[in-house]
């Protein structure tokens, strides 16, 4: 992990992690004395477009590539299966970036940024009072804005090829410098410091067995499972 962090710097503050040639999440140095009010210099990386014509109703590609229409009650929606547009890292990065977040979606109107949106359900991602979402621990940066911290997140997937990740790993180490020269350094027995998992699962009770999770986690067949 220290490696990591004298790796990222000023010019490279964030690196992919790559899981079979994947990006399967990010590596993070956020400092707020780096972000700059003149966010017009945006660096788009490549991603993927999927178009409307080669998803799959009942999946989540429709979930989370196709545009969704409020005003059409016949669009398949997250209200109907407890699971939304997830992010990996998280959306207030860019606070702490020299320059602004490349990781939001490119075109609000039509397609996500596939490469830090997830299929996610909505207790994994947000934050409940009976159960600590990935929203939860992100808090921990955002309540601390001033503070300095290595950030990891990286959506886990039983196998390389499967399309939805059972849960996502968080890694947050605060962090510290002497000055502007010095390397950053871990801030020894911080309270903010954490790391856990996250499982992609919805523990509401419902008939859902290991083999309908199973098919959803290959194949992002939301018809898999079934809904109270």
């Amino acid at each position: 992990m220290l490696a990591y962090l004298k790796v990222l710097s000023t010019e490279q503050p964030v690196l992919p992690i790559f899981y079979y040639g994947r990006i399967a999440g990010w590596r993070a140095y956020l400092n707020p004395d780096l972000s700059t009010k003149d966010k017009k210099i945006r660096y788009e990386p490549p991603y993927i477009k999927i178009h409307e014509k080669d998803v799959q109703p009942g999946s989540t590609d429709e979930l989370i590539y196709v545009p969704q229409s409020k005003k059409d009650k016949n669009v398949f929606t997250s209200a109907d299966t407890r699971i939304e547009r997830g992010h990996v890292l998280l959306g207030c990065a860019s606070s702490f970036l020299p320059f602004k977040s490349f990781l939001k979606r490119v075109d609000y109107n039509k397609y996500s940024n596939i490469i830090n949106t997830i299929p996610q359900f909505k207790r994994a991602n947000g934050n409940h009072s009976k159960s600590h979402g990935q929203e939860y621990f992100e808090k921990i940066i955002t309540d601390h804005k001033d503070l300095q911290f290595f950030y990891e997140c990286e959506a886990i997937f039983a196998r390389p090829t499967d399309k939805v990740p059972i849960g996502t790993r968080i890694r947050i180490v605060e962090v510290e410098r002497q000055d502007n020269n010095a390397d950053p350094t871990f801030v020894k027995n911080s309270d903010l410091s954490t790391q856990v998992f996250i499982p992609n699962c919805d523990y509401i009770k419902s008939e859902n067995t290991v083999d309908d999770y199973r098919a959803l986690f290959i194949g992002g067949d939301l018809n898999s499972l079934k809904w109270k």
